[in-house]
């Protein structure tokens, strides 16, 4: 690994593992896999919104977010952190780091997927959702565990500069569920229950592809030293202490509009908001891409106090990501009618406004999520904790001032005034104090 004052010298060269000749092939090839995941997601929101009922598609988005909730536990331990720590290790020390880590990350993906497969089963026999409560728990806590592992081999390879192992790994996945799905279509059996059973064999499928020993287990990643995994597990716990508290913090920013829509609206509510929001998330998936390639690289900058290079990369990434936005806003809302007519269908009539609400708030969102990479790359979970806390506040009171009086617009706009603030938030005043701080 070369040194600081090398990397200083020569900060386009060498970056996390990807010369610079290989950063823009890398950074395709994780676009087409966020493309691939974007167009899954995409087209089975879009046969729930056309053959399922709005009250289905409503519980299935509810538990979609709750996934996410899971992912982003994970993501804040052991992930995230670890994107953070592992471009400044050696290669054979990346890889002990990622073999102990393994570890840590089926033990807490067993335990969260036991809890969120009780808690759903629960909730549905008390809500009396029409699935049964048993399969429910079981569909749901094979897809949390099966995810979470094939999430952690993914970040793995992008920390390893190999975004065309993790599109081979994906491209195995899509075409699992795909074919799952396409059963399910053919038996009439098109259930939320089965649709999770079938996203979490789907995960194992493409996990199997994603590292050179298959599906490991537990047992067979024991350390042979266990003060050298208490050691690791410490040196990620040490900054998902403060990571942990930020990302739960600002998913309940981004998703608790979904639950607080439902109880306020129905969950045909819920529906209608989750309906228009997929059309828009090939920006977010495509951000993310972005996100997952060039976050090693900007931690090796920010070691450099390269600010040049930095620089030039925030502003590039930013008219990047914003010429994605208004480019696919605009083909978007010339689809819509056809989207309307043959796709959408009578039950989502007059999603077009909330289309051109939602391009919105991704324009805004984008924008400030690579802020918020730059403060993840830089090591600061405290100034995102404190972001996040902010941005919660003002979503809660936003969202039970606007939600009663424009429904589900009103859910859109509290959405907007947090990313605003955000947005200022994080490139006004955080950022600036840290150059400040550390020239």
């Amino acid at each position: 690994m070369a040194p600081s004052a090398q990397m200083a010298d020569q900060p386009t060269q060498q970056v996390g593992g990807v010369s610079s000749r290989k950063l823009l092939t890398h950074s395709l090839a994780s676009l087409l896999d966020q493309a691939l995941l974007s167009g899954l997601n995409f087209a089975l929101g879009l046969v729930l919104i056309r053959l399922a009922t709005k009250e289905s598609y409503g519980v299935y988005s509810q538990m979609y977010v709750a996934g996410i909730f899971a992912s982003t536990v994970i993501e804040a331990l052991i992930t995230g952190p670890l994107t953070t720590i592992a471009p400044g290790k050696t290669i054979a020390e990346r890889a002990r780091l990622t073999t102990l880590l393994l570890r840590f990350q089926w033990q807490l993906s067993i335990v969260l997927a036991v809890l969120f497969g009780i808690g759903s089963g629960v909730i549905a026999a008390l809500a009396k959702i029409d699935a049964h409560p048993v399969w429910l728990g079981i569909a749901f806590a094979l897809y949390i565990l099966a995810n979470a592992q094939r999430e952690y081999h993914r970040s793995i390879s992008f920390i390893e500069a190999r975004p065309r192992r993790v599109l081979h790994t994906d491209a195995a996945y899509v075409l699992g569920v795909m074919v799952g799905v396409g059963i399910l279509l053919l038996v009439g059996y098109l259930t939320v229950p089965a649709i999770l059973l079938v996203l979490g064999l789907a995960n194992i499928a493409g996990m199997w592809r994603s590292t050179d020993h298959g599906l490991a287990s537990p047992t067979s990643m024991q350390a042979r030293n266990e003060t050298e995994y208490r050691a690791v597990v410490g040196e990620v716990l040490q900054r998902g202490r403060w990571a942990l508290p930020g990302a739960l913090v600002a998913w309940a920013t981004n998703y608790s509009y979904l639950y607080l829509a439902a109880a306020v609206l129905g969950v045909a509510a819920s529906a209608d908001l989750n309906a228009s929001r997929l059309l828009l998330m090939p920006i977010s998936l495509s951000v993310l891409a972005w996100s997952r390639v060039a976050r090693p690289m900007v931690s090796r900058l920010f070691a450099a106090r390269d600010w040049k290079h930095l620089d030039r990369l925030a502003w590039a990434s930013i008219a990047g990501v914003e010429i994605v936005t208004i480019v696919y806003v605009i083909a978007l809302w010339l689809a819509l009618p056809w989207l309307q007519a043959h796709v959408l269908g009578a039950k989502y009539h007059g999603l077009e406004p909330m289309v051109l609400a939602w391009g919105g708030y991704f324009a805004i969102n984008a924008a400030r999520w690579i802020g918020s990479s730059w403060l993840t790359s830089n090591d600061q979970y405290k100034l995102l904790l404190l972001s996040g806390v902010a941005c919660l506040i003002i979503m809660l009171i936003s969202a039970a001032v606007f939600i009663p009086l424009y429904g589900t617009w009103g859910a859109i706009l509290a959405l907007i005034i947090v990313e605003v603030f955000d947005l200022l938030l994080i490139w006004v005043v955080f950022l600036p104090m840290l150059r400040r701080r550390q020239r």
